[in-house]
Order: structure tokens, then C-alpha cells, then sequence
């Protein structure tokens, strides 16, 4: 269940470089969690009917007048989340770095983060899954005719669990989505139990690359870490993705370090060596964890992986 790498590194491939590169983009385009989108809500009745409208994160009502079956999904998250509600039939075309399920990666390609138009378009989709929206992207799709719905990344586990449920009424695959979103609490619920006696966990911080942008509470890994009582260095930074100093990290003196950013070229070594950060207690300690960003930064049903390997860094008497 858990991929962890205690003192050492392991390998990623460019999905995981990309899924750090998108984080810090949210940083630099400005996005802390205060952009005036919202959680999207479903207006539907509970036993899906159709013509269906949702409310999307732009307050968009989106509708349905069918169950979409050729779904144009522009993010990895998605893409997991619709497979695992059994709705991967449903699924035309797939963001390029959509490497899980395996069977996703048969599906036609396309480009998230400099989409064509034309190239979207081109697959003919009855429903376009957008988490990102460059250049105004969903304005373009809707001129070209597409019903398009735009899901802002969730910035909490419950988040997650919402949009899963969405797509589940979306896709007409309720019940399904209801199952799976009881199997992950009741997961988290038997993790959370192992913590009950812990007041305060261990001093954290989790690096998405070597320019050091991080992950405050108020973004979906963060709220991994709150979940397993976690104190996050980059608490009380005003950004869903703070950029942290090498001097506030020393200071902050860390207990435990994530790496996520493996695929840019750093290591358990690599920290060891930079100046300064020897006397740092994760690095004496050794408790410099390796986790595939593919897992962890993916807000999908893996959460529950993701939160099983945070957990065995953190408390690894606990949970072995």
C-alpha cells in the first residue's frame, strides 16, 4: 500500500516533475485559495435524472441533457476518479501525464497545461473535465461548442471526497461514487484512530522542488498532514504553496523532511549537502523521506496511499 523510501531515492518520471511544476505554478499565477471560485455543489435529485445541472468552481451552471459518453478529462485526478466509479468507458481522451489506471494511458492524448482548442475539440467529447484554464480556455471550448465543466483542484481531503461524488452524479454513477467515497473515510477513520493519543505530531516539511515551495494547510496535501497532526513549518503563510527560505527552514528546524521532487534531480543526499542544513533534526536524525508525487500531490482516490505513507514517515513505530 504504502511507497515509501526511507534514506535513499527513487526514481520518478516526468508526470511527477510536471505535478511539482503545476503546484508551484498555482504559486506564481497567484492562487492562494482566495481566487472568488468555490466548491462545485450538485443541484440534482439524489437518483440521477438527466437533462442534470451542476453548479461548477466558476458558479457556472453546466448541463447535461444526457449521461456524457466521451468525457475529455484535462487532469490526471479526474481520470482516476472516474475509472474508480466506473465510469472509464465514459472516458475519450485523457491529460498526457495520465499514468494511472494503466488502461488510461491507451487513450488519446492531450495537453493541459497549452491545450488546443482544435485538438480538444477534435475528440469529439460530449463533456470537457477542466481543472486548469489557460488563456481562457473554457470561453474557447464553449465557442467551439463543447459543454465544458471547470473543477477547481480541491484544497481538502473533503474536497476530494465532493468532487467525487460529483462525478459520480455527472456520470451516472452515483451509488458507485458513494462506495467509494465510504471505503476512503472509513480508511482514514482506521488511520485517524492510531492517532487519537497524539496531541501534537512531529515538526514537518514537505519540498515539491528545490526552489523550496511547500504546501501550507490550506492546500489538499496540507490537509494530509493537519489530518495526521502534523506541524507544518509553512503554517501561517498566507499561500496555498508558500516558497519558504533556506534560513526559515533551518530555523523551523524540521523533525522530518518529504522529498516530492525526486524527478528534478534531488535526493536524500542532496539535502544532506546543501549549506546550513546538517544541524537540521531531520537530517541527523535521518528522516528524509522519498514519495511518489504521482500519489501524494494527486487529489484522487489514492488519498488514502497518500495518507498510508505520510503516516509511516511521520509515526513509523505506529505504523509499519
Amino acid at each position: 500500500m504504502f511507497n515509501l523510501i526511507r534514506g535513499g531515492q527513487t526514481p520518478v518520471g516526468a508526470l511527477a516533475l510536471s505535478l511539482a511544476l503545476v503546484l508551484a505554478l498555482t504559486v506564481a499565477c497567484g492562487d492562494n485559495g482566495d481566487s472568488g471560485t468555490s466548491m462545485p455543489t450538485v443541484t440534482a435529485t439524489a437518483a440521477v435524472q438527466y437533462p442534470l445541472t451542476l453548479t461548477d468552481s466558476k458558479s457556472r451552471s453546466v448541463t447535461l441533457e444526457t449521461a456524457p459518453q466521451a468525457i475529455a478529462s484535462l487532469s490526471p485526478a479526474a481520470t482516476e476518479i472516474l475509472f474508480a466509479i466506473g465510469a472509464g468507458d465514459q472516458v475519450a481522451a485523457v491529460e498526457m501525464f495520465s499514468n494511472y489506471p494503466p488502461e488510461a494511458q491507451s487513450l488519446p492524448q492531450l495537453d493541459a497545461y497549452e491545450p488546443s482548442v482544435e485538438a480538444i475539440a477534435g475528440e469529439q467529447p460530449d463533456l470537457v473535465l477542466v481543472y486548469f484554464d489557460p488563456g481562457n480556455l473554457v470561453d474557447g471550448l464553449e465557442r467551439a461548442g463543447l459543454t465544458v465543466m471547470f473543477l477547481e483542484p480541491p484544497t481538502s481531503v473533503d474536497g476530494v471526497l465532493e468532487q467525487i461524488r460529483l462525478l459520480g452524479e455527472a456520470t451516472g454513477h452515483p451509488q458507485q461514487a458513494d462506495d467509494l467515497v465510504a471505503t476512503m473515510q472509513q480508511s482514514i477513520t482506521d488511520i485517524q484512530e492510531q492517532l487519537v493519543d497524539v496531541e501534537e505530531g512531529p515538526r514537518l516539511f514537505h519540498e515539491l522542488d528545490n526552489l523550496l515551495f511547500t504546501v501550507a494547510p490550506d492546500s489538499f496535501v496540507g490537509d494530509l498532514y493537519t489530518i495526521l497532526k502534523a506541524q507544518n513549518i509553512a503554517a501561517g503563510t498566507d499561500q496555498a504553496y508558500p516558497r519558504l527560505s533556506q534560513e526559515a527552514i533551518i530555523e523551523a528546524d524540521p523533525e522530518v523532511i518529504i522529498l516530492a521532487d525526486t524527478g528534478g534531480g534531488e535526493s536524500v543526499e542532496t539535502v544532506k549537502a546543501r549549506p546550513g542544513w546538517g544541524s537540521i533534526s531531520a537530517v541527523q536524525n535521518d528522516r528524509i523521506y522519498v514519495v511518489d508525487p504521482d500519489i501524494v500531490s494527486r487529489p484522487g482516490p489514492r488519498l488514502v496511499d497518500a495518507l498510508g505513507t505520510l503516516a509511516q514517515a511521520l509515526y513509523p513505530e505506529r505504523f509499519e
